[in-house]
C-alpha cells in the first residue's frame, strides 16, 4: 500500500470525515425530534464508516487479475440483487430500493453500480469498440447498461438509472468508441429518460418545477419547490464563512434530508463560501488523481477500471451538487463520503480502494496516449 498515490488514500479519507462532521451537524435536530437523541445518526454514520473503511483496504489489496476474472459474476449477482428488491423489497417514501439483511438494510443499486464498472472494463477490454464497429463494440456493452439501469428504474430510481448508463456511455467512449456510433445510444436514452418522466407524475413534476424556475424565476416555495428554496435559503445564509459549525438554521426542520441529499446546503451555511469551495476543490483533486491513476495503469482493465469508478464518483458529486444549487431537478442521489447513509459510503470507499490500488500498480513510464489508446499506425 505504499507505493499507491497518497492523494488516492487521503482525499476519500478527509471527505468522509467531514461528511461524519456534517451527519452529525445536520441531522442532531431530526435525531431528538423524531428519536429523542441527537447522536444515533452520528453513531449509526461511525459504524458505517468502520464498514466503509474495511472495504477500503481490503479493496486496496485485492488482486486486479482476480477481480477481472469474476467481472461477469459480480455482474450476475448485482443483477440479482436488483431483481430481488422489486420483488421483495423494503419501500419507503414511495420507493422500493432496500433489501432488509438482518438489522442491516442494503441498497443493491449501490453495489450494482460498482460492479457494472467492473463488468465493462472487463468486456470493453476483450471487446474494444473501435476494431468491433457499431453493434458488437458499442451497442452490445450499452445494451447490457440499458438492462441493468431498467432494473434499477423499476424501484424506481431516475436518477441513479441515468447515471449507471452515464457511466457506460463514458468507459465506452474511453475504449475508443467512435463519435457518431455514440449518437444513437445518446437518442435511445433521452427516449428512455422521456419515458420514465412520462410514466412517474412525480419526477415530471420535479423537472417541471425546474424548467419552471430555471425560465421564470419562479419557484412554488409551499409546493414542489419547497425543499430548492430551503436549500438556496441555506446556501445564501452562508455569508463568506458561515454561520458557525452547529450554527445553521435551516436543520431545524426546515429543509428535508438535509443529512442525506442536501448536506451539501447545511454545509454551505455553516461554513460559507471558504468551507464551500474548499470541499469542490476536494472533489476535483480526488478527480484529477483518479483520472490520472488512468492515465498511468500498467493494463487495459485497469485503466478502465479507475477511469470509471473516477467518473461515476465524479457524476455523483456533480449531480447532487447541481440539485442543492438548482441547476438540476430534485433527484435522491448522495453526495459521495459525506452524505449520511450505508451502502453507497461502503460502495465509495471500495471504489477508493480500487483506485488506490491501481495506482500502486502504475508506473511514472506508462501512460494510455502512448500504449493503448493510439490507433493503430497513427
Amino acid at each position: 500500500m505504499s507505493r499507491g498515490d497518497r492523494w488516492l488514500l487521503a482525499l476519500p479519507l478527509a471527505l468522509t470525515a467531514i461528511g461524519l462532521v456534517m451527519v452529525y451537524s445536520s441531522s442532531a435536530i431530526l435525531g431528538i425530534t423524531r428519536y429523542q437523541d441527537a447522536d444515533i445518526f452520528l453513531w449509526k454514520q461511525a459504524q458505517r464508516t468502520a464498514l466503509g473503511l474495511a472495504a477500503f483496504v481490503a479493496a486496496s489489496r485485492l488482486s486486479l487479475r482476480w477481480l477481472e476474472a469474476r467481472a461477469p459474476w459480480l455482474l450476475g449477482g448485482a443483477a440479482a440483487l436488483l431483481a430481488a428488491v422489486v420483488v421483495a423489497g423494503r419501500a419507503s417514501n414511495g420507493a422500493t430500493r432496500w433489501l432488509s439483511v438482518g438489522f442491516f438494510s442494503l441498497q443493491p443499486t449501490d453495489l450494482a453500480r460498482l460492479a457494472a464498472v467492473v463488468f465493462f472494463a472487463w468486456w470493453l477490454k476483450r471487446r474494444p469498440p473501435a476494431a468491433l464497429g457499431f453493434v458488437r463494440g458499442t451497442a452490445a456493452p450499452l445494451a447490457i447498461a440499458g438492462g441493468l439501469a431498467g432494473l434499477i428504474l423499476l424501484q424506481p430510481n431516475l436518477s441513479s438509472a441515468g447515471l449507471l448508463g452515464a457511466t457506460a456511455f463514458a468507459m465506452t467512449f474511453l475504449a475508443g468508441a467512435r463519435l457518431a456510433h455514440l449518437a444513437v445510444p445518446v437518442a435511445c436514452g433521452a427516449a428512455g429518460v422521456a419515458l420514465a418522466l412520462a410514466t412517474h407524475p412525480y419526477q415530471l413534476e420535479r423537472v417541471e418545477t425546474f424548467v419552471r424556475f430555471v425560465t421564470t424565476g419562479v419557484l412554488d416555495a409551499r409546493g414542489s419547490g419547497w425543499q430548492l428554496d430551503q436549500s438556496l435559503v441555506a446556501i445564501g445564509s452562508g455569508g463568506a464563512f458561515g454561520r458557525g459549525l452547529g450554527g445553521g438554521m435551516q436543520k431545524y426542520l426546515f429543509l428535508p434530508e438535509a443529512h442525506t441529499d442536501f448536506i451539501f446546503s447545511i454545509l454551505a451555511e455553516e461554513t460559507g463560501f471558504f468551507g464551500a469551495t474548499l470541499l469542490l476543490a476536494l472533489f476535483a483533486l480526488l478527480v484529477w488523481r483518479g483520472l490520472r491513476a488512468a492515465a498511468r495503469a500498467s493494463d487495459t482493465f485497469s485503466a478502465l477500471l479507475a477511469g470509471g469508478l473516477t467518473v461515476q464518483i465524479g457524476l455523483y458529486a456533480l449531480v447532487n451538487l447541481a440539485v442543492a444549487t438548482g441547476l438540476a431537478p430534485t433527484t435522491g442521489l448522495p453526495l459521495p463520503y459525506v452524505s449520511y447513509g450505508g451502502s453507497a459510503l461502503i460502495a465509495n470507499l471500495a471504489a477508493a480502494g480500487l483506485l488506490y490500488r491501481i495506482s500502486a500498480q502504475n508506473g511514472a513510464d506508462q501512460a494510455l496516449d502512448r500504449q493503448r489508446w493510439a490507433r493503430e499506425g497513427a
